[in-house]
């Protein structure tokens, strides 16, 4: 599946596709100096070999830890669809992964899910210090869904971002910050990201033309055990390739860090009386016209 993915979305560029470095491990101080400074991206491959993570997380494991907990599941692509949130029981939301995955069938995603507060026991379980020892804040998440599932084009822009494949493979595409006048910017608000209108799922080059023209995209077929580094406003869009167990870190530097508390948060106040953002991500209309939130945006 995933080289006639690869081969379809190379079809939508003009330029070719390349791979993104690899290398196998890294100290802290080399990854910082190489990658993290240098704002570059990159793949590793013998990072998670001792990760509790690697060795335990398991749809069963998930089912035996959660027990009793509630949480939102995304019904699609959020970013360039419309956005689709469902709540409702953990265990009903990993069976229904474990199903559509079994019949071939499109099904939801637990995605971004915070880990610290659904389970902090599990905080362990995961190392992020090639982050997380040189910023002062973390955002821990973890993400669940069966083949299929698309998270499309976007960038963090205040913060690195690891992405760690737990179970399963994902094919991931990035394109660098100064590919955005490419990228089709859109409107629609996620707080703390920038979203394209680019669909790699109903492409089309007239809607499109900048990216199928000059766009120059890299990609990784992420398997378990790997983890790509996606630095600050690296647009990336996430494919499911088939069941898969994701956890990642966001790491904010003081200054980003300092820009999420003042402008950022603003920002996200207005948003929540419905001054700023309109369109998100995070809020959907009841049939009676009033405005809801669908998740707790952190």
């Amino acid at each position: 599946m995933s080289q006639e993915l690869i081969n379809r979305i190379q079809t939508y560029l003009d330029h070719p596709l390349q791979e993104i470095e690899h290398i196998e491990t890294i100290t802290h101080k080399d990854f910082h100096q190489n990658y993290m400074k240098k704002n570059r991206p990159v793949v590793m491959t013998g990072m998670m070999n001792e990760w509790e993570a690697s060795k335990t997380w398991s749809l069963d494991y998930f089912r035996k830890i959660g027990k009793d907990k509630e949480t939102f599941m995304s019904g699609g692509n959020n970013f360039q669809e419309d956005t689709k949130w469902e709540y409702g029981s953990f265990i009903d939301s990993i069976d229904r992964i474990e199903n559509a995955d079994k019949n071939n069938e499109k099904g939801g995603y637990l995605m971004n899910l915070s880990l610290v507060k659904m389970f902090p026991q599990l905080k362990d379980h995961v190392d992020f210090t090639l982050i997380s020892n040189f910023t002062v804040r973390q955002s821990l998440s973890f993400w669940i869904g069966p083949k299929g599932t698309i998270t499309g084009w976007h960038n963090d822009r205040l913060a690195n971002n690891i992405l760690a494949q737990i179970k399963g493979h994902k094919l991931v595409f990035l394109a660098s910050p100064d590919q955005a006048k490419f990228m089709h910017k859109s409107d629609k608000y996620e707080p703390g990201s920038e979203l394209s209108l680019v669909d790699m799922e109903n492409f089309d080059e007239s809607k499109f033309p900048l990216f199928k023209k000059h766009a120059q995209v890299k990609y990784v077929v992420l398997g378990p055990g790997e983890m790509v580094f996606i630095p600050k406003k690296w647009w990336h869009c996430v494919y499911g390739l088939d069941l898969s167990i994701s956890s990642n870190n966001f790491g904010f530097s003081n200054y980003d860090n300092f820009k999420m508390k003042a402008n950022e948060f603003i920002k996200r106040k207005l948003h929540n009386l419905g001054l700023y953002g309109k369109d998100c991500v995070c809020h959907y209309y009841d049939e009676n016209g009033k405005r809801k939130r669908y998740k707790q945006v952190s």
